[in-house]
């Protein structure tokens, strides 16, 4: 395992380990989660049916002491009031009367399948993601203070699947794939089948507070505010170098030489620059550290840039993990 997905401190390391009691196979993934919580940001998992989103979601929430998960299956016909909530009208006071979604006072709201339903739906899942709340009938309610969405798609070739729209893919503060776990991994999930099969929550122990996560973002946002210049421009430059209109994208080469201008068709907005900035200070603050490396701004700036790059659908097929990859090598880091 990467050592920057370790966590070293003491709180969130505990929550770590109870989280990866659970979910087998996946300790980047639980670590990304885990950051998600500190930077106040979204998650975004691609994967099969089948490979523990759900059970991810739920331990995560219980291993918050207060804290509570919720989920949705998105469908082709989910309506924005299956998740915000809706108005009924009750018969005895002869009033209305609003009945909340499952969105609303949860800390980890799964979304699951999110590229089955609609765009009408994917709007009202925006307004949570951005705003923190949801407004049924002109009244907003708002979220917890502590609330990340962790939205789950399947590969665009399986069947009544469609493309997100790049505005709710923006929302997110990083992509990740989930692949099958390991031989070993898989083996030691059959071991616990009894207790997957009944609730693996009751496996985990509550070890951090909402306290505990809301002290740990004002830490994590100290650490953006101090960074300096040269992380701050190297940040900005691995971001410009995903753009085909901007000098830097030319700098881009692959292992043989070659560029991208014929595959990449939209690159990365201004908020993929924030999201690399609070990660890779999440990074720093939960192995201890008060200052950021330029390794933390690389390591972190893969999964927050991933699905944000768009490919040119009329160039020949390559991968954009390979793209971030040129990008790492090709750009430096200046004035460091």
């Amino acid at each position: 395992m990467n050592k920057m997905h370790q966590i070293t401190h003491p709180k969130f390391a505990a929550q770590e380990a109870e989280v990866n009691k659970v979910v087998k196979g996946y300790p980047s993934v639980v670590a990304l989660v885990i950051r998600s919580l500190l930077t106040n940001d979204h998650v975004l998992l691609t994967s099969l049916p089948g490979l523990a989103k759900t059970t991810l979601a739920n331990t995560v929430g219980a291993t918050i002491i207060g804290g509570k998960a919720g989920r949705i299956q998105m469908l082709p016909d989910t309506q924005p009031s299956d998740i915000t909530g809706i108005p009924v009208f009750n018969q005895e006071t002869r009033k209305w009367e609003t009945e909340l979604g499952p969105i609303v006072g949860v800390n980890v709201f799964l979304a699951d399948e999110v590229n089955r339903t609609g765009p009408k739906t994917n709007a009202a899942m925006l307004q949570a993601m951005q705003e923190r709340k949801v407004t049924i009938r002109g009244v907003d309610y708002k979220l917890e203070k502590v609330f990340i969405v962790i939205a789950t798609r399947n590969p665009i070739e399986q069947e009544g699947t469609y493309e997100l729209p790049e505005a709710m893919i923006d929302r997110f503060g990083a992509e990740v794939s989930l692949p099958y776990v390991s031989p070993e991994d898989e083996i030691s999930i059959l071991r616990m089948a009894t207790s997957l099969r009944q609730d693996p929550t009751t496996m985990v122990n509550q070890v951090v507070s909402l306290e505990d996560i809301l002290e740990a973002r004002a830490k994590v946002a100290e650490i953006v505010d101090q960074l300096p210049n040269d992380i701050l421009a190297y940040i900005n430059r691995l971001v410009r170098a995903t753009r085909p209109s901007d000098e830097l994208f030319k700098k881009v080469r692959d292992r043989e030489g070659n560029g991208f201008e014929k595959k990449v068709r939209l690159g990365c907005s201004p908020r993929a620059q924030l999201a690399i900035a609070y990660a890779a200070s999440a990074v720093a603050f939960l192995n201890g550290r008060s200052k950021v490396e330029p390794d933390d701004v690389k390591f972190v700036s893969r999964d927050i840039m991933r699905a944000r790059i768009a490919k040119n659908p009329m160039a020949p097929k390559f991968e954009v993990d390979d793209f971030i990859t040129a990008i790492h090598n090709s750009i430096e880091v200046v004035g460091a």
